[in-house]
């Protein structure tokens, strides 16, 4: 029966010919959906709208009054609104008034109206980003609004080839999505590679920026993310400016950027404002730290439990007195401790900050100090898992960082049933795993697989702006003038 209905109202909202009875019935005559008569030189008009989208100091100071007091028929003339488009079917008008726009109609004359943006304005206010600070970077976030997120990405992009294409996803509720890219910059093929999976999307309706991910990533099943979010518009247009693309949704401030690499994911703004070598050392730490954060806890096993030799002797025996009061093996005592760590990080998320401070605080030292005075766990674990922890939050990308805490649990059980020989099986797996992966057609363990020495110019190290006077293999259209340092030339040729 429901079935019957909701066939019923699609052929409804599908009528060529407007009916305000018609879109009335498809909105379930909603309370907030309102409709005025409007009397203007000798004409009477009907405007409907959502109250509850609508914002009503605009709705009468820039559409109902200019009505009353319009002196000919001409509404594209008189009328301020910001935006006005013809509507010629139901379906459009509905589309207009969940958007928040009035729907304008000649009353007896069903065949035409007028969409008029009368919006309300509930954005909040431009902020940094909480999960991606910087130190000398620009102090501005993406926010929930599409339109104010195009803006902020067009004002740190200025080009006639910044390009926008608008999608419409879902069917049973609908959410705008935005295709930016630099048109001189981007391959064509990555467009039509990125249109096409975002055609296939059939979704009832798109809840985040994770939807889309799910559907257009190229392995929904590797624990390494293939596309990069990101909340800043500066590393966003840095983005485009290498040929990349962003999708902007309605609704969140995290924009995907395709496609990434491996290495895009250790790349921060403060890299490019801070001086080269000081950017590549930043960028070499995150690596390390990646590594350490990956293989430390096998490693610690694997030594414990199978190689004392490769130990100073006067560490094996401290570590040997503080595991002696241990009733589980290393491998338990690492599980537990992870664990722990890992409630306790999600735990700490849904705090609020003041709170979840204190409870870090508290969570870290005193239950880690308990638990080593009452030999669940050793000092040489608690020592352990502190670096790791460590090491995980000096990863700029929450995503990235997310994989090291699912690999380290498989590494630490080969390390603990085979030894160093399972932690090498682990890792080369890993990297196998790594060189198999693309992200839109680019190999994603690029440049180290295949190999790019080109493309090194910013990966692990980051040299002089200069000397990039070619980037990577996704902008093959991007060429910069190698003659930036002439002034160098032209000084040492002056006569003294």
């Amino acid at each position: 029966m429901r079935l019957k209905r909701n066939k019923s109202k699609k052929s409804l909202i599908n009528q060529a010919n407007l009916s305000i009875e018609n879109i009335k019935s498809q909105l379930n005559h909603t309370s907030d959906l309102k409709d005025r008569e409007i009397h203007s030189n000798n004409q009477i008009y009907i405007i409907l709208y959502i109250n509850s989208l609508v914002d009503q100091e605009k709705l009468e100071s820039k559409i109902i009054k200019p009505l009353i007091k319009m002196e000919n028929n001409n509404i594209l003339n008189e009328l301020y609104s910001q935006e006005i488009s013809t509507a010629k079917s139901n379906k459009i008008a509905i589309n207009g008034l969940l958007d928040g726009y009035c729907l304008l109609i000649k009353k007896g004359r069903n065949s035409e109206g007028f969409l008029l943006k009368a919006a309300a304005s509930t954005d909040r206010e431009v902020s940094e980003p909480t999960t991606e600070k910087t130190i000398l970077g620009a102090k501005v976030g993406f926010v929930e609004s599409l339109d104010k997120n195009i803006y902020l990405l067009r004002k740190t992009t200025k080009s006639p080839g910044f390009t926008v294409k608008k999608y419409t996803l879902g069917s049973s509720t609908t959410t705008d999505v935005s295709l930016i890219y630099l048109d001189h910059l981007v391959d064509p093929e990555i467009i039509k590679k990125v249109e096409q999976r975002i055609k296939s999307i059939t979704l009832d309706s798109i809840r985040s920026a994770g939807d889309i991910q799910d559907c257009i990533e190229d392995y929904s099943f590797t624990p390494f993310p293939q596309l990069l979010l990101t909340e800043r518009p500066d590393r966003a247009s840095a983005n485009l400016k290498d040929g990349r693309v962003a999708l902007i949704i309605d609704g969140s401030p995290t924009v995907i950027i395709v496609p990434a690499t491996f290495m895009t994911f250790f790349q921060t703004p403060d890299d490019y404002i801070t001086r080269w070598w000081l950017g590549s050392f930043f960028r070499f730490i995150r690596l390390f730290g990646y590594i350490i954060a990956l293989i430390l806890p096998a490693l610690y096993i694997a030594f414990v439990s199978f190689h004392y030799e490769v130990i100073p002797l006067e560490l094996v025996y401290s570590l040997q007195s503080s595991l002696s009061y241990v009733p589980f093996r290393p491998i338990i005592e690492l599980m537990i401790m992870q664990l722990s760590l890992e409630l306790l990080r999600e735990a700490s998320i849904r705090l609020p900050p003041s709170i979840a401070t204190t409870f870090g605080i508290v969570g870290g030292l005193v239950v880690g100090t308990a638990m080593v005075e009452a030999g669940i766990v050793s000092y040489g674990g608690l020592i352990i898992v502190a670096l790791t922890s460590v090491s995980s939050f000096v990863q700029p990308n929450i995503e990235m960082s997310s994989s090291i805490r699912v690999l380290g649990f498989p590494l630490m059980l080969l390390a603990a049933t085979f030894g160093f020989f399972g932690i090498i099986i682990g890792v080369l797996f890993v990297l196998i795993h790594l060189s198999r992966l693309t992200s839109f057609g680019l190999p994603y363990f690029s440049p180290f697989v295949p190999l790019n020495l080109e493309d090194f110019k910013d990966t692990i190290i980051r040299v002089p702006s200069w000397m990039m006077y070619k980037h990577s293999k996704n902008s093959p259209h991007f060429k910069q003038e190698k003659r930036s340092r002439k002034w160098k030339q032209d000084e040492s040729e002056e006569p003294y």
